[in-house]
């Protein structure tokens, strides 16, 4: 299993691995050229939470290859006592790299698992519509039951992918990747949250700039107040009580 080395994030406790999307392209290019298995994460605050709340969330966290920055806090905590210097590019959510796979050297086929029918056949299209040779292959995720586990494997097994990418959402995604990595050879897992319903059009992405402003959250909580109130309003300040008990 690929492990890259990582940086201990301040006051949080995580290890993060500080990636550009050129830099994680190209782990994620190594790996599936060299038989290599990879767990590709990323860590943002909810995760965070999740990863101090679920011990599987965090043997799960703890395995991955390659958790990179999908936060603007965790960057800024990052840059405090570093000596090379951390750049907005180091902070990359799914959104930023996915679409890089169409034309990754040696990259020919992509499963993508996850969002409604209607949203899986939308990110089919956008990805189609990039051009290159990947052979993406669309397997609806919403909803999931437990029991289909068996059959969504044997489904992907057929495509024979070097890329599984789940976007599920939190816990549930690396709940599935494990399960699913534990049925199938597949070189590279990566968890992308909302962002195949993101790519494919049928929830709202935040423009680019707004991330590196470190204002992404705003624009989801502005647009999916019911969903996103208690993740951007309250989880953080459970994390801060949490790390003050734990310290």
């Amino acid at each position: 299993m690929t492990v890259i080395p990582s940086l201990n994030v301040p006051l949080l406790g995580v290890a993060v691995t500080p990636l550009n999307r050129a830099e994680l392209l190209a782990h994620i290019r190594d790996a599936v050229q060299e038989g290599r298995r990879m767990l590709v994460a990323g860590h943002n605050l909810h995760s965070v939470y999740l990863w101090y709340s679920l011990p599987e969330f965090r043997d799960f966290y703890d395995r991955a290859g390659a958790v990179v920055v999908d936060g603007m806090p965790l960057l800024a905590l990052l840059r405090i006592g570093q000596r090379a210097p951390l750049r907005t590019e180091h902070r990359i959510g799914s959104t930023d790299w996915l679409d890089g796979l169409a034309d990754l050297e040696g990259i020919q086929r992509v499963t993508l698992l996850g969002g409604t029918p209607a949203a899986s056949t939308a990110v089919l299209r956008h990805l189609r519509s990039l051009g290159g040779d990947v052979a993406w292959q669309g397997i609806p995720g919403d909803p999931w039951r437990a029991e289909d586990v068996d059959e969504v494997a044997e489904e992907i097994r057929a495509h024979d992918p070097q890329v599984l990418l789940i976007g599920m959402g939190m816990p549930l995604q690396e709940r599935i990747a494990d399960q699913l990595a534990a049925r199938l050879d597949v070189p590279v897992i990566a968890t992308v949250g909302g962002a195949l319903d993101q790519l494919g059009g049928t929830q709202s992405l935040a423009p680019r700039r707004l991330g590196t402003m470190g204002l992404e959250w705003a624009w989801r909580l502005a647009t999916d107040p019911r969903r996103l109130a208690g993740r951007y309003l309250l989880e953080p300040m459970k994390l801060a009580a949490l790390l003050m008990w734990r310290a």
